[in-house]
């Protein structure tokens, strides 16, 4: 993985008492959150390292910031990780999992960091709902595919194709690994500008990207789709909740049900 085992992360911990510091960081850097963990003691934030000296300003004797490297990540990954049942039918397992239930759908994904692993809330939310909306036959829009995790869970799910479409091409080797981890054939990838998109023509589009991002996709969407798609929007988090409602009721998009989970929310619109 040549291009990610170069790349540096930073965690950025908070006492888990210390809610008023967690809000704060969601607050100024939602947008740039890859991927959240907690445990008994703390809560733990993950981010690029570009960041860093916007983070530095918010460290307290309760917080503390770390610097990650990918071999490092990856070693506690498989130190930690343990399946992740999104719901009865879908479970998210690293790749080295031996999988024995023949009853469930297993998604497998090689170590990256949290965001498109299944631990990150935006990736449940969206998964959770995926096999209650695409159904046999389905053709998919994946913007802002990353790991590719939700457009395994959508070609598991029955659909007969998934476009993805991504801007980071970090992603690159890891997205085609977990393909190929788990079969997938019938996709295509374009690492590129979802906001040059013009074609929204199928039957759902899956959007797991931050809010900035989701306020000017809309109004491309409503201005290039010419099918009634179903649309699943998360990586909002909740103080954006009430603005991205008013935006999809202005955008005259039937919004068909909001779900939370912690900070996050996820909108099923049409």
């Amino acid at each position: 993985m040549s291009n990610i085992s170069k790349k540096k992360w930073i965690s950025f911990s908070v006492k888990n008492r210390d809610i008023d510091l967690k809000n704060q960081i969601y607050i100024n850097f939602s947008n740039f959150i890859l991927g959240t963990y907690e445990n008994n003691n703390e809560f733990i934030f993950y981010f690029n390292s570009n960041i860093k000296n916007k983070l530095d300003s918010f460290k307290t004797d309760k917080a503390e910031i770390n610097e990650i490297k990918y071999e490092n990540w990856h070693a506690e990954f498989e130190k930690h990780f343990r399946p992740v049942e999104i719901n009865s039918r879908i479970t998210v397992v690293p790749d080295w999992y031996e999988a024995n239930d023949l009853t469930k759908d297993y998604i497998y994904v090689k170590p990256g960091m949290a965001f498109g692993t299944g631990t990150h809330e935006t990736t449940q939310l969206i998964l959770s709902q995926i096999p209650n909306i695409i159904k046999n036959g389905h053709t998919v829009l994946d913007l802002g595919t990353g790991s590719g995790i939700l457009a395994i869970g959508a070609i598991k799910s029955g659909a007969k194709h998934v476009t993805c479409y991504e801007y980071d091409l970090d992603c690159k080797e890891n997205f085609y690994e977990n393909m190929s981890l788990n079969g997938i054939k019938n996709f295509e990838i374009s690492f590129s500008d979802v906001l040059q998109l013009n074609d929204f023509d199928y039957n759902c589009i899956l959007a797991n990207i931050n809010e900035k991002i989701v306020r000017q996709l809309l109004p491309r969407i409503k201005k290039y789709r010419t099918n009634n798609s179903v649309i699943i929007l998360s990586g909002i988090i909740d103080i954006y909740k009430e603005e991205i409602q008013n935006l999809i009721k202005k955008m005259n998009f039937k919004l068909i049900k909001t779900l939370t989970k912690n900070e996050w929310v996820c909108f099923i619109i049409s």
